[in-house]
């Protein structure tokens, strides 16, 4: 059942004068000056997010789709007060060689309910970022040995000759590349890095892998007026992608890609795009990767994004976090590896996390959330789309599924202040690419909350216009 949420008001600037002197206090943290609003834990309840100021917001940031359940959900509430948890959270354990029932009956219920088909085995983090790392290690390493046993060399790189060995060890060894997208973004750590395209503040100054990059579509929307364009853009692509397996002959490991480039602005591609990709995965022996840290979980009206797109095979290998309160990556039967040791940290597995995950899982099936973010995104997106037709010069794009939404203004300087207009209305929303603005309602947002922000952006639009 939907949580209450407390009435929105906003009854000083924001950050407010309690805000600003906590986050001084916190001057310490490299990050203190992104801060803008101070949670009060205590009081900000289902959808409402309440700060030190007392101002109570909408949440339509959920903390860049973090959370899942709104605040302080029942469910979550009763496993965090268990003695369980309680054991859970004091008792670090290296789980690969030390763990409990609680660790060992969320990886039984993990694959018997939500796993994505497929997947032969899931490998876990503790953020999205290191499911990426992750599940790109797993593709290199796939191949490699792929490449090496067809050389007529070892399967376990172990049995290398010593020579060989050195050479790995000295930054000589695998020339094999993975081909990313123009816009993407899969986290900040340097593997990672090397794939992210989106926004140069993340990548300035630092060495990066110089792997491959491709077009993404980026669809326009509303897709029914913008059919023959997409497609037009999409075969392009899917050529980029062909040229590029040919030009690497035989080198690229894996094809990383979002189901929708989230970071980047939002940016889309239909399923028979994501056909394609497979098709040339396949042709040309290399990994589907698919990063769904933040389209996973139950936000784009399905579990998984990619369930959507009809794949005639699962993809290889799939990463995620966020929602599911750790990260990791699932991984298919080519790439499971088994040698001890090649794939391990000392915490592969927090076990409280994996409690707050499994009570997350449990309740998207009990109350329905996939199906009510399907329902209710449409909603939103029909809205959007509406004040969009009113406001043409002003709106534009409005496009998602579920309750991963967005839409653009025409410039970026538009954009922060159709936001910050919107915050002074009690209405939390964020950005991303250079001109949009970004929707991450809770799941358990209701059609009255929708209704409210729709009627907030619809009296904002009319003010810009």
């Amino acid at each position: 059942m939907p949580v209450s949420s407390p009435a929105r008001v906003v009854h000083t600037e924001v950050p407010g004068p309690r805000a600003r002197e906590r986050i001084a206090l916190g001057a310490f943290d490299l990050q203190h000056g992104y801060r803008t609003v101070v949670v009060d834990d205590e009081k900000s309840q289902g959808v409402s997010l309440a700060d030190v100021d007392g101002n109570v917001f909408l949440d339509l940031f959920s903390s860049f789709a973090l959370g899942a359940l709104g605040y302080n959900h029942p469910a979550l509430v009763e496993v965090a007060r268990s003695e369980e948890f309680l054991r859970a959270s004091i008792n670090p354990t290296s789980t690969p060689f030390l763990t409990t029932d609680t660790w060992l009956r969320f990886m039984a219920e993990l694959k018997e309910k939500w796993a994505p088909r497929g997947t032969e085995r899931v490998f876990c983090v503790d953020g999205g970022g290191e499911g990426i790392e992750s599940a790109i290690k797993l593709a290199f390493m796939a191949h490699a040995t792929r490449r090496r046993v067809a050389a007529g060399g070892p399967a376990d790189p172990l049995q290398l000759s010593a020579e060989a060995q050195e050479r790995v060890l000295d930054n000589e060894g695998t020339d094999s590349v993975l081909i990313a997208f123009r816009g993407a973004f899969h986290g900040r750590s340097l593997g990672a890095l090397s794939a992210t395209h989106s926004k140069i503040t993340h990548k300035a100054d630092v060495p990066a892998f110089r792997w491959p990059m491709a077009t993404f579509p980026a669809n326009r929307w509303p897709l029914e007026r913008h059919a023959d364009e997409n497609a037009a853009a999409e075969a392009a692509s899917l050529a980029e992608v062909a040229r590029i397996f040919e030009q690497h002959d035989g080198r690229v490991a894996s094809v990383l890609v979002e189901p929708v480039q989230s970071e980047g602005g939002d940016r889309h591609a239909s399923g028979a795009y994501f056909r394609g990709l497979q098709a040339l995965c396949k042709q040309h022996g290399a990994a589907l990767i698919l990063d769904e840290v933040q389209t996973g979980v139950a936000i784009t009206g399905t579990m998984w994004l990619h369930e959507q797109f009809d794949l005639p095979e699962p993809p290889d290998l799939v990463a995620f976090g966020k929602k599911m309160q750790m990260g990791g990556c699932f991984a298919t039967a080519p790439y499971v590896v088994t040698q001890f040791g090649r794939m391990y940290q000392t915490r592969n597995g927090d076990r409280a996390r994996a409690m707050l995950a499994t009570a997350t899982l449990r309740t998207i099936d009990a109350e329905g959330l996939c199906a009510h973010a399907a329902r209710e995104g449409a909603y939103f997106l029909d809205g959007l789309q509406a004040i969009a037709d009113r406001h043409p010069a002003l709106v534009s794009d409005a496009r998602g599924r579920g309750f991963l939404l967005a839409f653009d203004l025409p410039t970026p300087a538009a954009r922060d202040d159709f936001l910050k207009r919107c915050l002074k209305r009690g209405i939390f929303a964020s950005y991303t690419g250079s001109k949009s603005v970004r929707i991450r309602p809770h799941l358990v947002t209701q059609r009255a909350d929708i209704d409210e922000a729709l009627g907030a952006f619809a009296a904002v639009a009319k003010e810009m216009a």
